[in-house]
């Protein structure tokens, strides 16, 4: 194995960066006393490799350069200055939500520029109840993420943080094994094997979260969609399938999968694509809720407020002023700012932390 060179992870920013984002996420700093801020600069990014999805899935000697160089770039900002909250770690991303489905015969489609695509294996109620639980540690590309993952832990000697693969949630698993439309039109006409296909499909994708848990030697959590956005326990689920059924639906078939994740793994936090604000007050009555991320633009903030004050933390990166004026002390947020050169990001950060005062 081609010998890498390892930053040395600063324990002590580290440290005092998972202290400000717990009080995040407990709430106990709603009004921003001792934010949690996360900083960025443009200066510099030509040193970052970005080779694509399809480039580290298929080389681990090229993933893990272009991990490690990303994780160089994470210290600097980590570093920059007191009480930053940048999170260095290492990901499987790159694999996308659906390793999980080809354990099931779905099939992976690696392409250039985008991540990877998953075929669904299944069409039909007949065809989906006779699936069986797969071979969790041999199936599909969860052998290559397994794989990975002790390639990880030799090439970066344990030294770097990694989290379990992006699984997403149980529906978004279940509809790359079972075709989108053909199993939302079975809600409909076959719902006894929907739930059936939904106990297997959340069975699996607890083990299998727990597999990699148990290889990975320096483990960093679950996976979390909004980058170095570290979080204390619990699960981050991304489903865009929620926004294509009701909230009754929703309750019905989505939630009890959702709340196994939750009790099994301590919490949960939703991530979904553009615009769900029409379910966000059912997600909030997940058991375990922690979280969500609509964005402002698409998302009607008025909602946003009602359903999340007091009950959990906004997970989006936030520097409008406006909405920090409004959201803050009623939700856990978590602050950013960014500048073309290191100085003019800290530059920015002085402003707001004036602007708190």
């Amino acid at each position: 194995m081609r010998k890498f060179d390892i930053p040395e992870i600063p324990h002590e920013f580290v440290d005092k960066a998972k202290m400000k984002l717990r009080k995040v996420w407990a709430l106990e700093d709603l009004n921003l006393n001792d934010p949690a801020i996360f900083i960025g600069w443009n200066e510099g990014a030509e040193k970052l490799i970005n080779p694509g999805s399809k480039a580290m899935v298929e080389n681990p000697e090229l993933d893990v350069s272009s991990q490690l160089a990303g994780v160089r770039r994470t210290i600097e900002f980590l570093t920059a200055g007191d009480g930053f909250c940048n999170i260095p770690a290492m990901n499987l991303v790159h694999f996308g939500t659906g390793p999980l489905a080809t354990a099931f015969g779905s099939k992976v489609v690696l392409r250039d520029g985008s991540q990877p695509a998953f075929i669904p294996a299944v069409h039909t109620p007949e065809e989906a109840s006779q699936l069986e639980k797969p071979n969790l540690l041999k199936d599909g590309m969860c052998k290559q993420i397994l794989e990975r993952i002790e390639y990880y832990n030799e090439a970066t000697q344990g030294k770097i943080p990694l989290t379990v693969s992006d699984c997403a949630g149980p529906w978004s698993v279940a509809t790359q094994i079972w075709h989108y439309e053909d199993m939302l039109e079975a809600i409909y006409t076959a719902p006894e094997v929907v739930h059936s296909f939904m106990d297997l499909v959340t069975d699996c994708l607890i083990e299998f979260t727990y597999i990699q848990q148990e290889r990975i030697v320096n483990y960093c959590g679950y996976h979390t969609t909004t980058g170095s956005l570290w979080r204390p326990r619990g699960w981050g689920l991304g489903d865009d399938t929620l926004v294509t059924v009701s909230p009754k639906h929703f309750q019905e078939f989505f939630m009890p999968y959702n709340e196994r994740l939750s009790r099994e793994l301590g919490g949960i936090t939703y991530h979904c694509c553009m615009r769900y604000d029409f379910q966000l007050e059912s997600i909030a009555k997940t058991e375990g809720f922690m979280g969500f991320d609509p964005v402002p633009e698409y998302n009607d903030l008025d909602i946003i407020e009602r359903v999340l004050s007091g009950k959990g933390v906004w997970c989006c990166l936030l520097s409008d002023r406006n909405l920090i004026k409004r959201f803050g002390g009623k939700v856990g947020i978590f602050l950013q700012e960014s500048g073309k050169s290191r100085q003019d990001a800290l530059d920015n950060v002085a402003k707001l932390r004036e602007f708190l005062k």
